[in-house]
């Protein structure tokens, strides 16, 4: 998968910087998809001074909240790793040094190819898990124009902000997953 993202980097405009997927995961024999909006910082890599402080990778293990909310749901929910793979509906990341930015429509769109890509390389894919309005706007419209067979599951952004707004929210993502684990029979 991460050949794949070396051959996107390559494709897109300058500037345009896509991280990798996470070794740890499922990556081509991944089951699930956990799809969010657009990479954050701490994803981004060392390749500007944005990037510098970055892992490079989407990763439950990146140094931020969503990510650690991520990881501890998906665990609470009995969803293994190595069954998963994380990524964005829009692969690149949005926004300036000092504020991540979300997806529009034309950006959403523009990715839609790029998501069909990845999905692609995923034959055992069967949940699908769009977290947040833009990944689950951006799933929508994949599904439309792709017709996908697997089960969706949308579900709240896993960020510390929508947690803090919505104090029931993390119960309800968590029991999406356990529903994720219990279609692909792993809790």
């Amino acid at each position: 998968m991460n050949d794949w993202v070396e051959d996107l980097r390559a494709r897109l405009d300058d500037g345009e910087s896509v991280p990798w997927f996470d070794p740890a995961s499922g990556g081509v024999e991944a089951r699930s998809l956990f799809l969010l909006e657009a990479p954050g910082q701490k994803a981004m890599g060392a390749e500007t001074e944005l990037r510098r402080t970055g892992s490079g990778i989407i990763s439950v293990d990146n140094d931020d909240l969503t990510a650690r909310n991520c990881w501890t749901l998906r665990d609470e929910a009995g969803l293994p790793y190595r069954e998963s793979v994380h990524w964005n509906v829009v692969p690149w990341y949005l926004g300036t040094t000092t504020r991540i930015a979300a997806p529009g429509k034309s950006e959403i769109e523009r990715a839609a190819p790029f998501l069909h890509e990845v999905v692609a390389m995923l034959p055992a894919l069967e949940v699908v898990i769009p977290m947040g309005r833009k990944a689950q706007a951006g799933w929508a419209a994949y599904q439309q124009r792709y017709a996908p067979k697997v089960h969706t599951l949308p579900t709240w952004h896993p960020s510390p902000r929508v947690f803090a707004s919505r104090p029931a929210a993390r119960g309800e993502v968590l029991e999406v997953l356990q529903e994720a684990a219990r279609l692909l029979n792993t809790a």
